[in-house]
């Protein structure tokens, strides 16, 4: 019989740089799977299934997951998928999971979000080779200059001044204040934060190089029902799109036009007619904090030209009628696949209402959004929902 998909565990280790972490990746994973299968109240020899995410560029393909899975402590002869769809590796995971319980190929689905990011010394080269080699490389555009190109086209369209961008990456520090596994907090040095890098990006709007992990246990409704330790928390809808990889081949850098694409299949999936008043809270990929204006808008959270104002009315910040990555967000702790995959984690975690941040009252319907490629070519978006 088909089965609904619901997130029964979720695992957080805490993040750092990569210098500075004393745990290694197997360490780091094992630690998050034995908190995200305690959590779920799941037998570990329930988990019927594995998904283990890199980034292949960054890392050797399917390597990973031959070396990180026997560390997990799982019964023998389980099988395991190696996902690698480049920055929405972490997205696809939980996305695939619920594709897998759907169709009734597995039960109890574990998650491993490893962090990708603690190999490379100077991981900016490495990130920059990702760069389209027809004329993007030649002119010596990398992925802070590829990213630039949003918010300088969002305030061109819309006449945002830099002070609208920097209260925004402000507001995702004061909530990580508030997230014991964020990296990147108020502490950062305000003269720090104002170093320009690529106009209008400066280092306060950027995301840190962190290292950590994440897990998840996706099961099918029924196991989860059964286990009653935590609300159930339905995967209502999924999905993924691709845009062109060349930047040229983008009509509109203020916005994200396959996004919107994306929003109006999990709705009408989901069952949401008005974005706005629908959905309770959100966890959108924001490596650079004004992308969260874009995607506020081209998820219909609130109008075009809009999310600035959102934000100084209060209604994205706790308390309001719209919370908004009160993780803090990808702008303060980005561990590479496991970053990915926190969005998803930290939305479920609202529904569940068991938020390691501040808790939103009431949340019963939650977005969680995932990006890669150096436009931002590729997304992924997972609704949950509470149901008992």
């Amino acid at each position: 019989m088909r089965q609904h998909a619901a997130v029964t565990g979720v695992g957080f280790t805490p993040t750092t740089s990569p210098r500075r972490q004393q745990l290694s990746k197997d360490e780091l994973c094992r630690m998050a799977v034995d908190i995200a299968i305690e959590h779920s109240g799941i037998d570990r020899r329930q988990i019927d299934t594995v998904i283990i995410g890199d980034i292949a560029g960054f890392e050797a393909h399917s390597v990973q997951s031959k070396t990180l899975a026997p560390r997990l402590g799982l019964a023998p002869l389980t099988p395991v998928l190696p996902i690698s769809t480049g920055g929405t590796s972490g997205g696809h995971l939980v996305n695939q999971a619920a594709t897998l319980v759907r169709a009734g190929f597995a039960r109890n689905v574990l998650c491993v979000a490893p962090n990708t990011f603690d190999g490379p010394l100077d991981l900016q080269e490495v990130i920059n080779t990702n760069s389209p080699m027809v004329m993007e490389q030649p002119l010596g555009m990398g992925a802070l200059h590829m990213g630039a190109f949003f918010p300088a086209a969002y305030q061109e369209q819309w006449g945002t001044p830099d002070s609208d961008f920097e209260a925004l990456a402000e507001k995702n520090r004061a909530n990580a204040d508030h997230n014991p596994y964020a990296h990147v907090t108020t502490s950062l040095d305000p003269a720090h934060a104002q170093r320009m890098l690529s106009t209008p990006l400066r280092l306060g709007m950027v995301c840190p190089v962190s290292s950590g992990a994440v897990a998840m246990v996706v099961s099918a409704e029924d196991d989860a029902r059964a286990v009653a330790k935590n609300p159930v928390v339905r995967i209502a809808a999924h999905g993924s799109v691709s845009d062109g990889y060349l930047g040229g081949t983008r009509r509109d850098f203020s916005r994200f036009e396959v996004v919107e694409l994306l929003a109006r299949r999990v709705y009408r999936e989901a069952g949401v007619v008005d974005a706005a008043r629908d959905i309770d809270y959100a966890e959108l990929f924001n490596p650079y904090s004004p992308m969260e204006f874009l995607l506020m808008e081209d998820f219909g959270l609130c109008e075009k030209g809009g999310a600035a104002r959102a934000l100084h009315d209060g209604v994205t910040s706790y308390g309001g009628r719209l919370p908004i990555n009160l993780s803090g967000g990808v702008t303060c702790t980005n561990p590479g696949v496991s970053g990915q995959m926190a969005p998803a984690a930290h939305a479920a975690l609202q529904v569940m209402g068991q938020s390691a941040t501040r808790q939103v009252d009431g949340a019963q319907r939650a977005l969680a959004h995932s990006s890669g490629g150096t436009f931002f070519q590729f997304h992924t978006a997972t609704i949950f929902e509470r149901v008992s």
